[in-house]
């Protein structure tokens, strides 16, 4: 396995010059994002993968035009994990599988560290989704990338990232398959829906 680490971020600037929040908001600022991967990345989809903040579900229908699931395998409290609060049940596993036509596309493990008492209670006594959490806390997330790993065997490739609020921290660990670039990868599976169109808001 030939690893390529790199330590990038959403970087971006007012037009005054102050820097700016990384989160899921740059798309909706007027500002100038960069954000720049190592030449070895030569793929340009690859790199818009690797770069997706939050939004590689959208990212993977748009392109293969083919609606894309998301298969929960796991999600559930770490045994003994707290944080400086004793109280709290701080930390929770989720493995999840993104799936096109029947198929895995992306496979994801992450932590997820509830830092607060108010994000603690919307997910063990309000049943909030570890999903879910952001937006039903109206958090817009700092996405930072940590790693990015190429195959030397095949065309398989994965990332580690972090999402950060004041609240909740998400490390997430995704790795996408052997050929999965092909824009044809999920149409030509049995399932698939060649003439169809999804669209979703």
């Amino acid at each position: 396995m030939v690893v390529q680490y790199c330590s990038a971020s959403y970087r971006s600037a007012a037009k005054n010059g102050k820097r700016e929040p990384n989160h899921f908001g740059d798309v909706m600022s007027q500002r100038e994002t960069s954000c720049m991967l190592p030449a070895v990345f030569k793929n340009p989809v690859q790199r818009i993968m690797l770069m997706s903040n939050g939004n590689l579900q959208r990212v993977l229908s748009a392109y293969y035009n083919v609606p894309v699931s998301v298969e929960v395998l796991y999600n559930e409290p770490e045994d003994g994990w707290q944080l400086a609060d004793s109280k709290l049940p701080i930390r929770y596993c989720r493995n999840i599988n993104l799936i096109c036509n029947k198929t895995i596309v992306c496979s994801a493990q992450s932590t997820v560290d509830l830092l607060t008492s108010k994000a603690a209670d919307l997910v063990v006594s309000q049943g909030v989704g570890i999903g879910q959490l952001y937006r039903y806390m109206n958090v817009l997330p700092t996405f930072t990338l940590l790693e990015a790993h190429l195959s030397d065997t095949d065309s398989s490739f994965s990332r580690v990232y972090e999402l950060r609020s004041t609240d909740v921290v998400c490390t997430i660990t995704e790795t996408f398959p052997d050929g999965m670039l092909d824009p044809d990868y999920c149409r030509r599976l049995p399932g698939a829906h060649p003439d169809s169109t999804t669209m979703s808001a």
